[in-house]
């Protein structure tokens, strides 16, 4: 996968050398996937608290195309109160490796599928030829 102008950490993504704390600060408000058109988008809205940095943009999207690989797992019986919609890592998996075998980087291959776990424990894995991630203040 070919990350245009972001690249993920473990809980964030970066544009422009500025990290947008996706775990603290944003809640998933949109998983789209697309299988006609093999797209997908994550919409994160920032969150309402009030320790929540007013500065912080007010929506990211990230878009992934031409999707080869996308799916879904889990979800715990019993979520915290919340924080369903909260990421908890990101990370990559070899193509040919189990889901569960994912490690963290902030240099994801692109021949690796990526993982994103939320706290809820839903856990989403995707491999698309190119990503894109629009920030919205």
């Amino acid at each position: 996968m070919q990350f245009h102008g972001f690249e993920f950490g473990h809980i964030e993504v970066e544009i422009q050398h500025r990290a947008f704390d996706l775990h603290n600060f944003y809640q998933a408000s949109t998983i789209n996937y697309d299988i006609v058109d093999r797209s997908a988008v994550l919409i994160f809205t920032r969150r309402t608290e009030a320790w929540v940095p007013t500065e912080e943009a007010r929506k990211i999207t990230i878009s992934f195309h031409e999707v080869d690989y996308f799916s879904s797992s889990g979800r715990d019986d019993y979520p915290i109160d919340g924080d369903d919609s909260v990421i908890h890592s990101i990370g990559a998996v070899e193509s040919n490796a189990e889901t569960r075998a994912f490690y963290l980087t902030d240099n994801i291959q692109p021949d690796h599928h990526l993982v994103m776990c939320f706290e809820s424990g839903l856990t989403l894995r995707i491999q698309a030829a190119e990503a894109r991630c629009k920030i919205d203040f």
